[in-house]
């Protein structure tokens, strides 16, 4: 017996512990605000979800990031500066396998280091491999706030040799958008 009386005092010191732990004072917890309930008749606004880069591949992001670059460096330096820079092709639009290309909204290409024979050329009605009219939906993504869209077109790193590409295009100031892309063969996440 006198044993347990130091256990069964331990015990009731814990109990009693706890209990002094389970009984203290919160403050009072804040009421949620009410909010209104929407009325059936009521019709959504509809709101255009950006594209989050947070979303998008490694690749996917370096691609946006860089067509984002190439749109603030135009609007910053006009039209003809920017086409001459996207032109060049060791100029700051060029940088390992990606670089700038420009369009206008007729389709009539503006700038595109890799196949230089095409500025100054229509290209509206231009096909990929696959039979896709690209410039034109290009356009068509480029008019809504941008996007993304994979083609099969030539790579000027392996000898012009036809490859998936995705691509992100976005316009500049209403007259012209520029887009830039990368090869990426198996492992296109984002499609249009």
């Amino acid at each position: 017996m006198k044993r347990s009386l130091p256990t069964l005092s331990l015990l009731i010191l814990v109990l009693a512990l706890l209990a002094a732990g389970c009984m203290t004072t919160r403050p009072p917890t804040a009421t949620p605000p009410v909010t209104a309930t929407p009325s059936l008749s009521a019709t959504p606004t509809p709101t255009p979800t950006p594209t989050l880069v947070a979303n998008l591949t490694a690749d996917e992001q370096r691609v946006q990031v860089f067509v984002n670059e190439a749109v603030a460096y135009a609007k910053a330096n006009g039209r003809e500066k920017a086409l001459a820079e996207f032109n060049n092709p060791n100029g700051s639009f060029v940088r390992d396998e990606l670089y700038v290309f420009a369009v206008d909204y007729n389709g009539t290409c503006l700038a595109t280091p890799a196949i230089p024979d095409w500025v100054g050329t229509d290209r509206f009605n231009e096909k990929d491999t696959m039979g896709q009219l690209f410039i034109q939906k290009e356009i068509d993504l480029a008019r809504n706030g941008g996007g993304f869209i994979t083609v099969h077109f030539v790579n000027p790193a392996h000898e012009m040799a036809v490859e998936p590409k995705l691509c992100y295009v976005h316009d500049v100031d209403g007259t012209f958008w520029v887009g830039s892309g990368i090869y990426n063969p198996g492992n296109v996440t984002v499609k249009r």
